[in-house]
């Protein structure tokens, strides 16, 4: 794993935290996979720093890896799911905060700084914003604007009620320069989570407060995409949360779109030329430019933009890590530019250097389903299900395949009934097959399986096992 100067610990996280305790030290946990490009490039441009490596001497760093034996049911106990996932705990044990995995290597140092200094955990902080106990200092209103809500999973708000939570949470933050930055960044985080739904507040039965409201707060939350967008130090502080999901907010925002998407363009184009950002970060940043052409961004030169800087960055990039991340970016920066053909060639080209090929060949089965081609389809998903590592990964891979099989080809009873008796070999010998992101693949698996109208023996023994499992 990354990090070398780092000594993780791994293996059996209950005595992982007897030992934090034992020592006065808080616990940093990752819960990655190796094939995940996210995880990869927190591997690359987090865990490789020097600075991040001090910081760890202080701490004791626990690398949960999905695929380690019981992973999947710890997860389900501590509420981790989406790959990766960054916990601090304190040394007893309580989790401090969730540290978001987008950002870039200085801003993620600056918060888990932040989090390291904190007097309150993030849920305590997040009660009394919410309910008024207490005043916030700026640390606290930092640390909740720099918590991964994307990655909560309900620890402290439930998916459904996130929205209004963290609505209520930025119309709670101070106004004023000191919490100026948090609030910008929780505003973004409620814009996000509520997907462009405005929340009037109108009173019931009165249609022309409710329509005046409902455009008063459109045009605010407009004015604050601006303000963000075009001040370039808020908008590095938020290039996580823009490259992401900046095309969407502009399309939510209702109001004066071709200011958001000149001032957002400027935006990116600043990012994609800062040497500070790494080279993953750039790409990033201008497949941000090349998405933001749909929406009315100039196209003039974005396709050779796109090529050059593919090319750019991946001759220059050899450690492993990186550059897996690296081409799943690219990947997703010239189909965006209309080069799915290029976009394949790439995939084929890393199959054999790939630590994680298997991955890859997702993407190659995804591409080769876009242009409607069942037999390609099927052929990567197989592939990439038999060269998968790990139990948890396998298990994933082969519900995967399985369920496009059911989806484009219900009628290959004989494929089907090959591949439901490998499946259901792997699920009686992993214990975690029916824990966490494992469960979830199962449960979609038997919906699917329920639909077919004369089962064979395979599928509908399959069939069973999972109705009195899931």
């Amino acid at each position: 794993m990354g990090g070398a100067a780092i000594e993780w610990q791994s293996g059996d996280l209950s005595a992982a935290f007897k030992l934090a305790a034992g020592n006065g030290r808080p616990l940093f946990l990752y819960w990655g996979a190796g094939w995940c490009p996210p995880c990869n490039r927190v591997k690359a441009d987090i865990f490789s720093r020097s600075d991040f490596a001090q910081r760890m001497r202080n701490l004791l760093p626990f690398w949960l890896d999905g695929d380690a034996p019981g992973a999947q049911a710890l997860a389900a106990q501590y509420r981790l799911r989406s790959y990766p996932t960054l916990v601090l705990f304190s040394p007893e044990g309580r989790e401090i905060t969730r540290l978001p995995c987008e950002l870039d290597g200085e801003q993620f140092i600056a918060a888990l700084d932040i989090a390291l200094a904190a007097q309150h955990t993030a849920a305590a902080s997040l009660q009394a914003a919410l309910n008024g106990s207490r005043a916030l200092d700026e640390a606290e209103w930092s640390l909740l604007s720099l918590y991964s809500w994307d990655t909560d999973e309900g620890n402290l708000s439930s998916a459904a009620e996130q929205p209004a939570v963290l609505a209520r949470l930025a119309a709670a933050c101070p106004p004023g320069d000191a919490c100026a930055k948090a609030a910008a960044r929780l505003h973004l985080h409620a814009q996000v989570a509520a997907a462009g739904r405005i929340a009037t507040g109108g009173p019931a039965g009165n249609a022309s407060a409710s329509a005046a409201q409902a455009a008063a707060a459109i045009a605010a939350a407009a004015d604050r995409l601006l303000a963000v967008f075009g001040d370039p130090h808020l908008a590095r502080a938020n290039m996580d949360i823009l490259v992401n999901s900046g095309v969407n907010l502009i399309k939510w925002s209702g109001a004066r779109q071709a200011e958001l998407v000149s001032a957002l363009g400027q935006a990116a184009r600043g990012f994609a030329a800062d040497p500070s950002l790494s080279a993953g970060d750039r790409l990033m940043a201008v497949r941000l430019q090349m998405r933001m052409v749909r929406i009315g961004a100039p196209a003039d030169g974005m396709v050779d933009l796109v090529k050059q800087t593919v090319e750019q960055v991946l001759e220059a990039e050899a450690d492993p890590y990186a550059r897996h991340t690296l081409v799943n970016t690219a990947v997703s920066a010239l189909n965006d530019a209309g080069l799915p053909q290029q976009a394949e060639a790439l995939l084929q080209s890393e199959l054999v250097s790939s630590h994680s090929p298997y991955y890859f060949m997702l993407s190659l089965a995804s591409a080769a389903r876009r242009r409607g081609d069942t037999a390609g389809t099927l052929r990567w998903y197989e592939q990439a299900w038999a060269a998968a590592e790990g139990s948890a990964t396998r298990l994933q891979w082969g519900t995967t395949y399985l369920t496009s099989v059911l989806d484009l080809t219900p009628q290959d009873l004989p494929r089907i009934e090959a591949a439901a008796a490998e499946l259901a070999q792997e699920i009686a010998g992993n214990p975690d097959a029916y824990q966490q992101r494992n469960r979830t693949q199962l449960q979609r698996l038997a919906s699917k399986l329920a639909l077919l109208t004369v089962p064979g023996p395979h599928a509908s023994a399959l069939q069973r096992t999972l109705t009195s499992n899931l």
